[in-house]
């Protein structure tokens, strides 16, 4: 019982890590590739930053994956093809956000060039712009969807394994979908409705720190909403 409280303390601890880290990425760190007039003109002066984005994105993609590799042991007593299938989603998920940031780091040497021609050949980066940007956009969709599936089985076994009250997790479930709906809405010509995000980083956190206090619950014990 002692091991499953500490097992679930540190996923706790490493789940609100993520989301923090969520937090500082979207809306400091990477700031400069999204906010007028571009990324074209605004990356390369923000290169360090942009950096640090991408190696900040790199080090959450590993720890989803140490959170997996944690988890596995645990979701194997219970089901092995479940704890295989999160953990291939986990692993998947990873790479597609290493693509994504090298997509990332493609936009800055992009804007290096354009800054280094001075307005020569505006015409051909205008086009490279698009062409980047694009490469960059369909990658974080697929990423975060991908992301969305990999957590809709976390929260999947947390609700089947009865690891924490099943209305968390049932609202983890759901959350799940509202988010995965939401970032695939570009992929038929549509903008990304923020508003069904949201309902997945408020379950992120209350989960979280429902771990770090409580923890998992030891086999057997009886599944309350409190």
């Amino acid at each position: 019982m002692e091991s499953r409280i500490r097992l679930g303390r540190i996923i706790g601890v490493l789940l609100l890590l993520q989301v923090i880290a969520g937090i500082l990425l979207n809306f400091v760190f990477t700031a400069p590739l999204f906010g007028e007039p571009g990324f074209l003109i605004n990356a390369a002066p923000n290169a360090v930053q942009i950096a640090q984005s991408v190696l900040i994105a790199v080090a959450m993609g590993l720890v989803s994956l140490a959170v997996a590799s944690l988890l596995y042991p645990l979701f194997k007593t219970y089901s092995q093809p479940l704890a295989l299938f999160y953990f291939a989603l986990a692993t998947a998920g990873f790479a597609l956000t290493v693509a994504e940031n090298i997509s990332v780091m493609s936009m800055v040497s992009l804007s290096k060039a354009y800054t280094e021609a001075g307005g020569a050949q505006e015409a051909m980066y205008q086009g490279l712009r698009i062409v980047v940007r694009s490469t960059r956009n369909w990658t974080h969709y697929i990423s975060l969807i991908v992301s969305g599936a990999t957590l809709f089985t976390f929260y999947a076994a947390m609700f089947r394994f009865s690891l924490v009250p099943r209305l968390l997790a049932g609202f983890g479930l759901l959350a799940c979908l509202s988010q995965m709906i939401a970032v695939s809405m570009p992929l038929f010509g549509h903008d990304v409705d923020f508003r069904l995000i949201a309902p997945l980083g408020i379950v992120e956190i209350a989960l979280s720190l429902w771990l770090i206090v409580k923890g998992f619950r030891a086999a057997g014990e009886p599944a309350r909403a409190s």
